[in-house]
C-alpha cells in the first residue's frame, strides 16, 4: 500500500504580521497533485493540523479545502491524530461523519484501530494522538513518570498481527538524556521543566511508524521509526530547510521510502551585514530575517527594508551590545557631571570608543534646544 506521511501542518501559522495561508494553500495544492501522481492509496497525518488550539475561520476552511479534496475527489482515506498544538476535542466534533467518510481522526486517546487492506492483506493503523503526562497519568495510572512510561502502557496490549502502523506525535529518540535536543524555533516543548523524549526502540514491532513533532524530516533508530518534518519552513532555523513530503510504500515484507521536494511560494532566507550593504541588495519577495553587524541600533530599521523588501520579517543585532549590557555591573560615576559628559561614558562603556566631535556637537545642539524649550 502506498501511505503519504505528513504531519506538523501548522494551518493558520503566521510568523511576525505575516500569515502563512497563501504559502500553505501553495503547498496543499502541489500535495494533492502528488496524491493523483504518486497514486496514493491512504494520508496519514501525525499531528499539530493547527498552529493553535483555537484555529482561525481562515484556518479551518482551509484545511477542511485539502481534506475535502482528498476523501471527496480523489476517494482515498486520511488517518490523522492531534498533536500538542491542537485542541483535541475540538478536533473530535463531528468525529462521526467523518468516519463514515473515510476520514479516521483520533483527537482524543481511544484503543480503536483502523484497518485498511491491499492486495497483500490487511494493515492495520494504531491512532495514538498526542496526551500531556497528566492526561497520561488519569488513563493508565500514577506510576507514569515520562513519556517512554506512557508509550510501554499505551502499547502494552497491542497485538502485532498482520502488519501495523503506528501514527503519533512524540519526541522519539535512539538513546535516553544524553541525547542532544533537536528543537528548533518553530516547535514548543512537550513538557516544561521535565523529560519530553520517549525511548524510540518501543515502536521497533511496528512495521512502519509516522511520527510527528519535530520539524526536520530524518528517521529515528530504524528507517521505518521516521518523521516526515513540516512540509514548508516555520522558522529561519538552519535545520528548518529543504521541505518535502514522505511517501511510504508498505509491501507484504518490504517497505519503499520516497522524500518528494516541496516548491514554496516564497523562500526564506536570512541575510547578514551592515545596513547600508543589505539595502543596497537586490529587491526580493522573500521572507526575510535580517542580522545586523552594526555597532549601534539603525533608526526606523524595519520601515526602511521593507521599502525594498515587502516580506522582512526580523531583524536582529549580531551584536549583543547594540540593546544590552551583558549582564555587566555599569560604573559610571554621574555625580558632578554634565549631560554630555554622561553620554560620553555611556558610549564608552557600551561601544568601548569616543564620541566624535560631530556627535558631541549634535548632543549639544539638542540639549540646548531642550534646555530652551
Amino acid at each position: 500500500m502506498k501511505l503519504l506521511h505528513l504531519s506538523d501542518l501548522h494551518i493558520g501559522k503566521s510568523l511576525g504580521n505575516f500569515s502563512f495561508l497563501e504559502d500553505q494553500k501553495y503547498v496543499l495544492d502541489q500535495i494533492l497533485d502528488i496524491i493523483k501522481v504518486k497514486k496514493i492509496e491512504a494520508v496519514m497525518i501525525a499531528g499539530d493540523i493547527f498552529d493553535t488550539s483555537v484555529a482561525s475561520s481562515e484556518a479551518l476552511d482551509l484545511y477542511n479545502y485539502f481534506i475535502e479534496k482528498i476523501i471527496f475527489e480523489i476517494k482515498i482515506p486520511v488517518l490523522a491524530i492531534s498533536g500538542n498544538h491542537d485542541s483535541a476535542k475540538r478536533l473530535d466534533i463531528n468525529k462521526r461523519f467523518y468516519k463514515t467518510n473515510r476520514y479516521y481522526l483520533a483527537g482524543e486517546y481511544t484503543e480503536d484501530v483502523v484497518t485498511l487492506e491491499d492486495e497483500n492483506g490487511p494493515i492495520h493503523f494504531f491512532l495514538l494522538p498526542f496526551m500531556s503526562l497528566a492526561k497520561g497519568r488519569i488513563l493508565f495510572g500514577e506510576d507514569v513518570s515520562d513519556f517512554t512510561d506512557l508509550y510501554k502502557k499505551a502499547l502494552e496490549n497491542y497485538s502485532y498481527k498482520d502488519r501495523n502502523v503506528l501514527i503519533t506525535h512524540c519526541y522519539a529518540t535512539e538513546l535516553s538524556e544524553s541525547l542532544e535536543k533537536e528543537y528548533n524555533e518553530g516547535q514548543k516543548p512537550l513538557t516544561i521543566g521535565g523529560s519530553d523524549f520517549c525511548d524510540a526502540s518501543l515502536f521497533m514491532n511496528f512495521d512502519y511508524v509516522a511520527l510527528g513533532h519535530l520539524h526536520s524530516a530524518h528517521y529515528v533508530l530504524d528507517p521505518k521509526i521516521r518523521y516526515s518534518g513540516t512540509f514548508m519552513p516555520y522558522s529561519f532555523d538552519k535545520k528548518d530547510v529543504n521541505k518535502s513530503v514522505t511517501i511510504v510504500d508498505l509491501g507484504k515484507n518490504s517497505l519503499d521510502i520516497e522524500k518528494i521536494p516541496i516548491k514554496l511560494l516564497k523562500e526564506f532566507e536570512v541575510r547578514t551585514g551592515f545596513f547600508d550593504d543589505l539595502i543596497s541588495d537586490p529587491v526580493s519577495d522573500s521572507y526575510i530575517k535580517f542580522i545586523l553587524e552594526d555597532k549601534a541600533a539603525i533608526e526606523n530599521a524595519m520601515a526602511k527594508f521593507k521599502k525594498k523588501f515587502p516580506n522582512a520579517v526580523l531583524i536582529n543585532y549580531a551584536s549583543r551590545s547594540v540593546f544590552a549590557m551583558e549582564n555587566s555591573e555599569i560604573n559610571i560615576n554621574i555625580e558632578n557631571k554634565s549631560t554630555i559628559e554622561l553620554f560620553e561614558d555611556f558610549i564608552e562603556y557600551k561601544d568601548n570608543r569616543k564620541l566624535t566631535n560631530e556627535e558631541i556637537n549634535v548632543l549639544e545642539d539638542v540639549i540646548g534646544a531642550i534646555n530652551e524649550g
